[in-house]
Formats: C-alpha cells, structure tokens, sequence
C-alpha cells in the first residue's frame, strides 16, 4: 500500500476511535440517566404504594363511617317512627277519654232528664189536684198545701197563675177575719176578738190596714189578760203608725200593762213618754198619777 492509503485507514481509524469514544461518553450519561430514572421509578413505586395503602385506609374509614352514619340514620329513623307512634298512641288515648268522659256526661245528663220528666210529672199531677180543690172550695186545705205547691217545678205560668189565686185568697180570708174582729171588738167580744184578728194577721202580716189591726189585736189580748202578747202587738202598731192614725192611747196601754206585770221602770217611762207627747188630755192626767204611784 502506498501512503496515501495508509493515511486514509488512520483517519478512518481515528474517526471511528472517536465515535467509540463519544458512544462510551453517551452510554455513561445514559446509564447514569437509566440510575436516575430506576431510582425516580423506585421512589414513585414507593409514593404510589403509600397512597394505595392511604386509599385504602380511606376507603376503610369512608365505609366505617358510612356504616355509622347508616347506623346512625336507623337510630333516628326508628326513634322518629318510635316518637310519632307514641304521639299517636296519646292522642288516640286522649280521644278515647274525651269520648268516655263524653258519655258519661251524655248518660248522666240523661239521667237528669228523666228525674227532671218525673218530677214534672208528678208536678203536674200535683198541681191538677191543687187546682180542682181551688175550684171545689176547699180553700183552707189548698191554702195549707200552696207553701209545698209553689216549691214544685211548675211552669211560669202555672207558678204565676197559683201565686195570685193565694195572694186574691188570703186577702180576701185575711179582711173577711178582720171585719169579724172589728165586730167582735165594738161588740167588746174580746175572745171572739182574738181569734179573728189573729187569724187576719196569720193570712196578710203586713195590710194596708196593719196599724189599727195590730192596735186592735193587742188590745183585745189585753182585755184577755194575754199580757206578754198584748205589749209586742201594741208595740208592732206603735211602729206601724197607730198613735197617728188610729189612738194616741197605744203608749198609755203600753205603760199600763208594764204596770200590771211589775215592770216599774219601764211602766213609768211609758207613761212619761205619753205624757210627752199628749200633754193635757185625761190620759195624760191618770199617767201622772200612776208615775207617783209608782215613784
């Protein structure tokens, strides 16, 4: 070979020297890369299987707490359904006693209808028999049993209608007795007297006419030596106005009957007050000497 081709072969062989030398350059740098890449893979590795195992725990601590939240959600589920029975259970037992307690005021107000239907029936049986005797003329038996009469359950107008028929009745029974005193008094049947004005005053307590019928009356048990009697009855026609309207003597009588029963003390203020009031009068003249007889 000449030199020209040996020089040729030598490039050749130091280029090729060469390209040997940077593929071993380049295959140290891939190598360390190829190192650093298993290693970058190692760590991933690692982080990937750490957050597997966090995944994990997650997904083991999302399925305990979902089984607490389940658990959880039945607790107040049932204790909703639990509540709204006994809520139910309540009202219905309420319902029930208002429905008891219903009928027995149903029952007892029945009860009481039916007494109220008796009582009115027998009332009225009663009254029936009450207005044939007004009618017959038994007047004293019905006027005795008016009292028990008018305490029955009567209508209004059945009350009304009984109430005037007494009252007509006993005012009429009470002046036929007074006129009948009055004649027994004028006639001086002071017995006969008694009876007859007591009897008025028994119907009618307070007439029109109660001052002269009390001043009667009380004289007239005077003269019968009913003393006690006699001064509350002069007294009760003192206080109606007798001394005004029917004898200025009620004091004088008052007094002497105070005598009569040795009430001194009170015999003599009668009779001073007597004398007060009608000075002059021959009364007036016998009071004084009765309060020095008494003095």
């Amino acid at each position: 070979m000449d030199d020209g081709t040996d020089r040729e072969v030598s490039a050749e062989l130091e280029e090729l020297t060469r390209q040997v030398a940077d593929l071993s350059g380049q295959m140290a740098d891939t190598r360390k890369q190829l190192i650093k890449t298993s290693n970058i893979l190692g760590n991933l590795q690692a982080e990937v299987k750490a957050v597997g195992r966090q995944r994990q725990l997650d997904r083991r601590g999302l399925s305990l707490n979902s089984a607490a939240a389940y658990v959880l959600f039945v607790g107040l589920t049932a204790a909703g359904f639990y509540f709204l029975y006994r809520s139910q259970v309540e009202r219905l037992d309420s319902e029930k006693n208002a429905l008891v307690r219903a009928r027995g005021a149903a029952l007892t107000e029945l009860s009481e209808l039916r007494k109220a239907a008796e009582r009115r029936a027998e009332a009225e049986g009663r009254a029936a028999a009450f207005y044939r005797m007004t009618r017959v003329g038994r007047v004293h038996k019905a006027l005795g049993e008016y009292p028990e009469v008018a305490q029955l359950p009567l209508s209004k107008v059945e009350a009304a209608l009984f109430r005037d028929w007494a009252d007509r009745t006993k005012s009429r029974i009470a002046y036929t007795a007074y006129s009948a005193g009055m004649k027994a008094v004028g006639e001086k049947q002071w017995k006969r007297a008694v009876t007859e004005l007591k009897a008025a005053l028994t119907y009618t307590p307070h007439p029109p006419h109660e001052a002269p019928l009390r001043y009667y009356y009380g004289f007239a048990l005077m003269k019968v030596g009913s003393y006690k009697e006699a001064v509350e009855e002069l007294e009760r026609a003192l206080a109606a106005g007798a001394e005004k309207t029917v004898s200025r003597e009620v004091r004088f009588h008052i007094a002497t009957i105070y005598e009569q029963t040795a009430r001194r003390e009170q015999a003599i203020r009668a009779y001073r007050g007597y004398i007060k009031r009608h000075p002059g009068t021959s009364f007036a003249r016998a009071a004084q000497r009765r309060v020095k007889a008494l003095e």
